[in-house]
């Protein structure tokens, strides 16, 4: 069977949008909420309002620690063309669901929110001063690293939202770390998803004191870091962004 030029190189990018994970949708008391398809809505006129927010026609990764796309994906300066958040009680769970996520590709699941400026998440990016704060973190665990516990877990993830933070709007940064060529500077992988929530019923914290840009660095050691050294130097591995925010409550 022939194929055209035009015809390898659509099964190429198709090949690369697949490669690589993104949010579809997320789950919310039972309810599952449409995400971000890298696959269509980026073609669809008029735009659709999801609670993911929209990125370029990509799925793939960003390299550069510094890069404004590390606030929340490829084209991050794009906002939601209308106000969109999902609901969410404090104490509640966000069960992320992505669409694939590959075996290998070693590393933490890292979460981070912040709440959004006053005209709402719609509107805000995110991306100056240090709005953000730490809320979970898995890295690795008897043996196997976060990001294949997730694969292995029908591609979900649990996010569980403080109870003790005050209500408002809040965007949840969501992020897999993919570590598996780390050994060199620039070979981390980071992929990052931004849900907006309205969170419910909160307390009266307001944490904040991270910036993305700004939380992480290239020479991070939880960033310049080897997964194949061995379950001593896994277990002692050290994420970027911190801990999490001291008196947080769940």
């Amino acid at each position: 069977m022939r194929l055209s030029l035009s015809s390898l190189f659509l099964g190429a990018l198709v090949g690369k949008v697949a490669a690589h994970g993104y949010v579809p949708s997320i789950i919310i008391n039972g309810q599952t909420i449409k995400g971000w398809d890298v696959n269509t809505d980026g073609y669809t006129t008029p735009q659709p309002v999801r609670v993911v927010r929209p990125t370029k026609p990509d799925s793939g990764f960003i390299s550069d620690p510094l890069s404004k796309d590390i606030t929340c994906s490829i084209g991050n300066s794009k906002l939601p063309s209308a106000p969109i958040t999902a609901t969410v009680a404090a104490g509640g769970t966000v069960t992320v669901q992505w669409n694939t996520w590959p075996i290998g590709h070693y590393g933490p699941v890292l979460n981070y929110m912040a709440k959004c400026g006053s005209a709402g998440c719609s509107s805000w990016k995110g991306d100056s001063g240090t709005p953000w704060f730490k809320i979970q973190q898995d890295v690795y665990a008897n043996g196997e690293w976060a990001s294949d516990t997730l694969a292995k877990s029908g591609f979900r993830y649990n996010v569980k939202i403080p109870k003790n933070i005050a209500s408002g709007d809040y965007l949840l940064r969501h992020e897999n770390l993919a570590l598996h060529g780390a050994s060199s500077l620039g070979g981390a992988q980071f992929y990052p998803v931004c849900i907006q929530l309205t969170v419910t019923n909160g307390g009266s914290l307001n944490p904040s004191g991270l910036g993305f840009p700004g939380a992480y660095k290239a020479t991070d050691p939880g960033i310049l870091f080897n997964p194949y050294q061995g379950d001593a130097a896994n277990r002692a591995y050290i994420p970027p962004g911190g801990n999490v925010y001291p008196g947080l409550t769940f």
